[in-house]
This record gives C-alpha cells, sequence and structure tokens, in this order.
C-alpha cells in the first residue's frame, strides 16, 4: 500500500531507524527495490526523479507501482524526487505521488522558503508530503562530483531554522559533507553540524549521495537524527557491472537483453536489502519481519 513521507517518517522517528529511498526509473529498478524490501516491516520509498522523466513518463511509473504495491500489506512511498519544476510537480501529484521534493537550493533562502510553502499548500491539500533541501550538492546525476565538498556549502544551523520554521516543508535534506555519484576521495559528515541542525528544528532529516558513505557513519548519522537515506549510485552501477559480467560470459548471438536485466536485477536487489539492513538495524533498534 501507498503511504505519504510523513507517515514513513513518524514511523522512522519512533523506530530511532532511517527510511531507505531508493531511485527506481525502469521495471529492472523497481522490481528489485521491491524483492530487496521484502524483509523489512519498515517503508521502503521509491524514488523517481525529475530527470528520469526524459526516459519514461512519470505518469507510466506512477501506475507501475500502483500495480505493484496494490495487493502488498507493505508500506511504501511514491517520492518525486529532486524536482526544480513547479509543473513537474503538479503532474506528479495528479497521478498519485504521495511525496514531491521541492529542490530550491539553488535559490536564496526567501525564494527557496515561498517556492516550497507554495508548493506544500498545493500537496497537503491532497495528502501528500514534501521535501525540501538547503545547502549545496552537486548535480544528482553525479556529473560534478569531481569537486571538492566543501565546508562552506553546508546547511547551516540558522538557515535550517528559518526554513523549518517557515516553509510548511514535511522533511529537510541537509548538505553536511555527503554529495551525488562517486566521491573523489573518503567521505567525511560533519556530525557536528548534524547535531546542531538536529538539535534546532523539528523537521525529520534527509541525508542524499549516500551510496559510498560507510556503515558506521551511516548508523552514526541515523542515531544522530537522520530520517531517510537516498540510495542511487551504487545500485545503478551494480546493475551496469553485473550486465558487463554477463556480456563477458554470454557471447552467444541468441542471447537475450531480458536475460542479461535479469541478472541486473538480483545483484541491485542484493544491494537495496544490504542498505536496509544498515537503515534499520542501529544502536537501539532491529527493525524486521
Amino acid at each position: 500500500m501507498l503511504i505519504n513521507l510523513k507517515q514513513a517518517l513518524h514511523f522512522a522517528e519512533e523506530q530511532n531507524i532511517a527510511i531507505g529511498s531508493f531511485n527506481v526509473y525502469n521495471v529492472e529498478s523497481l522490481q528489485a527495490v521491491m524483492q530487496g524490501s521484502t524483509k523489512t516491516i519498515a517503508p521502503t520509498i521509491l524514488a523517481f526523479g525529475e530527470a528520469y522523466d526524459k526516459h519514461m513518463p512519470l505518469e507510466a511509473m506512477a501506475e507501475l507501482v500502483k500495480f505493484y504495491t496494490k495487493d502488498k500489506d507493505r508500506q511504501f512511498v511514491l517520492h518525486l524526487d529532486h524536482s526544480r519544476h513547479i509543473e513537474t510537480i503538479e503532474r506528479a501529484l495528479k497521478c498519485g505521488f504521495t511525496s514531491v521534493m521541492y529542490d530550491g537550493s539553488a535559490e536564496t533562502l526567501q525564494n527557496n522558503i515561498a517556492q516550497t510553502k507554495a508548493i506544500c499548500s498545493l500537496a497537503h491539500t491532497i495528502g501528500a508530503s514534501v521535501e525540501g533541501e538547503l545547502g549545496y550538492m552537486n548535480e544528482e546525476d553525479g556529473s560534478d562530483a569531481k569537486k571538492e565538498v566543501r565546508q562552506h556549502d553546508y546547511t547551516t544551523v540558522s538557515s535550517a531554522k528559518t526554513y523549518a520554521t517557515e516553509s510548511d516543508a514535511d522533511a529537510l535534506a541537509i548538505a553536511i559533507g555527503n554529495a551525488h555519484g562517486i566521491y573523489k576521495g573518503v567521505p567525511l559528515l560533519d556530525f557536528t553540524r548534524l547535531q546542531e541542525i538536529h538539535a534546532a528544528v523539528k523537521l525529520p532529516l534527509v541525508l542524499h549521495g549516500s551510496s559510498g558513505i560507510s556503515k558506521n557513519a551511516l548508523q552514526e548519522a541515523i542515531h544522530l537524527g537522520i530520517r531517510k537515506i537516498n540510495i542511487n549510485t551504487e545500485i545503478s552501477t551494480t546493475g551496469i557491472k553485473a550486465a558487463r559480467e554477463f556480456l563477458a560470459q554470454h557471447t552467444d548471438p541468441n542471447t537475450r537483453f531480458e536475460t542479461m536485466t535479469k541478472f541486473s536485477e538480483e545483484r541491485m536487489t542484493a544491494v537495496v536489502e544490504r542498505y536496509i539492513d544498515w537503515f534499520t538495524f542501529t544502536k537501539c533498534n532491529f527493525i524486521r519481519k
């Protein structure tokens, strides 16, 4: 069944865990997340990025998700990730997305707040949730990942407090040393900044760009207040590596594309399952069926 992000994060807060948000962009990625989440009672977030709309209409993904989740007793969130355009958000809400992210991180604080508040008025009316973002992060596809993660790009405590008070958002994604794509070096999260932001705001906090961050670091972030963690790169690159391995082993010209994608899907499923283990096994809880 589908629930909204606010409901999922309420569960996370009660259990002192994080909810995994995994990007889906075709049937194989969706099936990998569905299968990888079967062993947990925690909700799972199915995230469709605005950038994927050029490869697959978001309306088509909405119908796929509704089909795959309709008879399940588990809870899922259908989430629009990193949207910068109100038109895309309106389309997502119209076709059944239960959560949207407005990425106003490149805007001034006041413009970000104003846009987020306007989107919240649309989403909340139909029971959907809104995630916002503060602080600089590189592009979602990791295309500028060669840039260093700089401390002056981190989310500040004062801006987080103002945003949480004025925006009406249901969750806030922050920048504390995390980045999209493959890290240039070893990622170092600023746990002191995380503690300060968590103490200053009541909104559930979100960590994007979490592929490549160690298990211990992610679990420490959960302990300090992170309630939603986004994973995309490691699942996607695992699928690519699996496809290359499969093609190297299957040189017969009659080899079928769907056989290769199923092989990749199985490897991607294992990554999803591993991250859910990390997110739900914290210093306080182990959430399993």
